[in-house]
This record gives structure tokens, sequence and C-alpha cells, in this order.
């Protein structure tokens, strides 16, 4: 054979090859517009496959770990470090998966994804699971209640955490719920905070991230009716209450999402757990994109308000801002928050741990 006769050959095969690819192309048919919405609607629809325990299985509370901003395409380390401190429950403060950017809808496939995570499937079968959600599983950056998106994205993240509507009130229309667990004289309430679904927009100073205090009387985070479901919450009966608020609560510095935002509300917040004699609370947070612990000074007899905040589990940390709220050092780093309860010594710690598992900052509470 000649070496003509050979790269003719060839020549030849080469361009069967790609006739064949072509053809096989064109005989499949793109989606159609109602296959891809049919897809797309299972997909939002996604519920969880994996056994879960539940709440009602937890008799006595002694440890309660909060994880916060934990993206469903990227490495999940830190599950290993959070099973391994045996939580009686697990709670995300917010940002359970991301669905902002168009690759990342619908809100259902994302959960799907948390899913194949091994760790998290591990510890999902473990321990009963809580959460609310933040911005990125809200489905916008700094979303809020003109958030268009808002019915759809409540009825993916109530298909995927398919306990909250048993523990809310009949008026919720956003994701806010509360539970209290433990026998009498060891009773832990956990409310969860909706911060989003009600929440008047924020003043935006026209850079990304970045808020201006709105002082406005008719404006809120939470919205009447929540507000109304947090008072007589706060009036049942239980020896200690964690509230979980995605957005932090004691910090007060600069113009990033948190309470100190809305002043009238934060100011209301502290009014409320006078009025309703609600003592023995901790605020844990998120959001921020490092570890820390602050500290009001309610004054009047009530004493101090801690607001623990956790996370992120991966993604990026950011430094910390200086606020006198602030006590410590921050850890700017992954990590998850942890409550251990001792009802015999009558204590409560409140602690950041690390990727290794070290605890990095601790303080002690009395009950």
């Amino acid at each position: 054979m000649t070496v003509t006769s050979f790269s003719a050959r060839v020549s030849l095969l080469a361009l069967t090859t790609i006739l064949a690819t072509s053809c096989a192309e064109k005989s499949q048919a793109p989606e159609s517009l109602t296959l891809k919405m049919m897809r797309m609607q299972a997909e939002n629809n996604y519920q969880s496959e994996i056994p879960q325990k539940d709440l009602k299985s937890v008799k006595k509370v002694q440890r309660v770990a909060f994880v916060c901003c934990a993206h469903q395409d990227q490495e999940q380390n830190l599950w290993q470090q959070v099973s391994a401190k045996n939580p009686d429950v697990v709670v995300f403060t917010g940002n359970s998966v991301s669905a902002v950017r168009y690759d990342e809808k619908p809100l259902g496939a994302q959960y799907k994804k948390l899913d194949q995570i091994e760790g998290y499937r591990q510890l999902r079968g473990k321990a009963p699971f809580m959460a609310v959600w933040d911005g990125l599983d809200f489905g916008l950056r700094h979303g809020d209640s003109g958030f268009e998106g808002k019915y759809e994205s409540r009825e993916s993240f109530l298909n995927y955490w398919n306990y909250i509507p048993k523990l809310q009130p009949r008026s919720a229309k956003g994701v806010e719920h509360s539970v209290i667990l433990g026998a009498p004289g060891q009773r832990v309430q956990i409310i969860m905070l909706d911060t989003r679904f009600y929440a008047t927009p924020w003043l935006d100073t026209g850079v990304d991230g970045v808020f201006k205090k709105n002082w406005n009387r008719s404006d809120s985070l939470l919205g009447t009716g929540q507000w109304n479901w947090l008072e007589n919450e706060l009036r049942k009966e239980a020896e200690y209450r964690v509230i979980v608020s995605p957005l932090q609560m004691a910090a007060n510095t600069g113009g990033q999402e948190r309470w100190g935002l809305f002043p009238l509300d934060r100011q209301k917040f502290f009014d409320t757990l006078r009025a309703t004699n609600a003592r023995k609370v901790v605020i844990v947070s998120g959001n921020r994109g490092f570890g820390s612990v602050g500290k009001v000074d309610l004054l009047e007899g009530y004493g101090p308000l801690y607001d623990l905040t956790v996370g992120p589990m991966n993604g990026e940390t950011s430094p910390r801002e200086k606020d006198f709220h602030y006590m410590g050092s921050a850890l700017e780093a992954f990590n998850f928050g942890l409550l251990e309860w001792d009802w015999k010594a009558k204590t409560v710690h409140l602690k950041l741990v690390d990727e290794s598992g070290k605890t990095a900052q601790e303080m002690k509470l009395s009950l």
C-alpha cells in the first residue's frame, strides 16, 4: 500500500466518523420546553431519601451543633468533626445550600447534591436536623420580601425540610418555627426566625452587600405576624431558649446584613424579651464568614444577652470588623458552633469548634 492510498483511507475514515457522529447528534432531539419544565418541577420537589431521625426521639438535650454556609458543590469535611461531638440535634442557621446563580437552580436540585455528601449523609441518619434559610437558600443574595421567587423557594425548602410544617403556626407564610425538647426541668426551646420572607427591602448604599440603617417604624425584618408569634413562643415554659437568627443580633457596626440595620426592630427584640420575662436566652447566628461571640448588656435587671456567630463550613472566610460587642478573638476559619448543657452543674457552654475538632473559643454561662 502506498503512503498516498493510506492517507486517503485515513481521511475517509475520519470523514465517516464525523458524519456518523453528526447524524447521531441530530437524531437526538433537543429537550422540549415541556419536558424541561417537567424535569425542573421534579427537581424542585426533591425529597430526601436519607433515613432521618425525628425530633421526638430527643428525650434529653445535652449537646446541639450549629452549622452555616455549606456550598453543595464543594468539599464539606467539617461534618466529621460535627459528628464526633455526638450532637443530639444539628441546626442549620442558614445557607444550607446555595441557589442564587442560574446554574444553581432549581433549589431542590441543590439539596439532591447535598444528599450525596457522605459526611452529611452519615450524620443525617444519626441525629435530627433543623434548618432555617438565609439569602443563599432563600434563592437571592440579600433577598427580602420583594423577591418574586420566594413562594417557589418556600415550597422547595419545605419539601426538603419536611418536619417544619408540623411545627409552624397556621399563620406562617415563611419558614419560622419552634420546638421544645426535653422533660420538665431540662426543657430547651429552639426558635427558628425567618429574616427573609417578610423583611422590608434593605436600604442600598449602592455598594453590593453594604446597606444603611432603616429608621422607618413601619418597616421590619420579621413582619407583624411573626412578631406576634415570637412573643407567644417566648411565653411558653422552658428552662432554656435558643433563638436562631440567620442575621447577627449583637454586633452593630458596619453596613453588612444584621439586625442593627433595623435599629427599631433590634430594640423591639430586646423589649420583647423583657416584656415576656424570657430568661436564659442565647442567640445563634451566621451569615458572616467567621465565628465569634458577641454580647449585649440589656441592663434593667435583665443582664447580658450572648450571640454565638457560626460558620462557614466551606467556601470563603472573612475578617471580622471591629465592634465593642465582640468578645475574644474571631475564628476566621471553617467552624461550627456547639451548645453543651450540664444540667447537674447548672451550666451551658458556648463553643466554637475548628476544622481539627479543637474548641477555639468557649464561654460558660449559668443556667
